[in-house]
């Protein structure tokens, strides 16, 4: 995705300018819409390289980035700012990962990240790690919303409460997203299911991990579970775990299919 400049009305509007690095079209939405709603403007950018020529060129307050991402991951990108950074230089860099795993969380410290937030990124975890790391002078009021519980039922077909929790709850937004979701979902299921069938076993576990993460974004816990295993099945290169899981996969997905459209019904 490409950046374009933004007018200095808008680039300074609250005081901050934000710079995300996301790969994944749905999250991309979704941080972008939590942070309008927040009263902030983002530059968002699909990848790390990208993220790296954008620092470069202007001045942020704040990177928030994923891990995993094509062409330079996030680690990758942070080391490439600290070593870039002048004496009196530091941008404050938040991970964004579906990895909640403490060893990852360790990762991102010593590489010199500030900060670390779990995917799907809840609505008031996020603003209160926008007001952790941004000028006091800066830090945004809300605009009226509620942030929501989070993941009322872990693995549930659909849990109806991660979107609101993430972007409000405006019906016609909710569902905009969920089509959203299942456009990008079809495409990535058939990229793993070829994997699979041809034996491509990374490339399963990479696909399981996109879908994974935009699955948790929507509420499609149980697949997001599903996609979780069979990533590290793919990354173990674990072929016969990988196949065992197939199955599951396809019946998880299937069902959040339906439940996505019956809700949209």
């Amino acid at each position: 995705m490409t950046s374009t400049p933004l007018s200095d009305a808008t680039r300074w509007r609250r005081g901050s300018r934000i710079l995300v690095a996301e790969d994944n079209a749905i999250n991309q939405k979704v941080i972008q819409h939590q942070l309008n709603l927040l009263g902030y403007v983002a530059e968002l950018v699909g990848d790390g390289r990208e993220a790296l020529a954008q620092w470069h060129w202007g001045e942020y307050d704040l990177l928030l980035t994923d891990l995993n991402m094509p062409h330079m991951d996030g680690y990758e990108l942070t080391a490439a700012i600290r070593h870039a950074e002048g004496q009196d230089q530091h941008l404050p860099i938040v991970a964004l990962t579906a990895n909640a795993l403490k060893h990852e969380e360790i990762r991102c410290k010593a590489v010199g990240m500030d900060d670390y937030l779990p995917k799907p990124v809840r609505l008031d975890r996020l603003q209160a790690m926008l007001e952790k790391w941004l000028p006091v002078t800066h830090s945004p009021t809300t605009t009226g919303i509620s942030p929501l519980s989070v993941m009322s039922n872990p693995l549930a077909v659909l849990d109806t409460a991660i979107l609101p929790s993430l972007i409000g709850d405006d019906p016609a937004l909710i569902a905009e997203f969920q089509q959203d979701y299942l456009s990008a979902a079809q495409t990535e299921a058939k990229e793993i299911r070829d994997a699979l069938a041809q034996g491509e076993w990374r490339v399963v576990g990479e696909g399981a991990h996109k879908l994974k993460s935009s699955s948790r974004s929507v509420g499609a816990m149980a697949l997001g579970e599903v996609c979780a295993r069979l990533e590290q099945a793919g990354k173990a290169v674990d072929a016969e775990a990988a196949k065992m899981i197939a199955l599951e996969f396809d019946i998880a997905f299937a069902t959040t299919v339906a439940a996505i459209n019956q809700e949209g019904s």
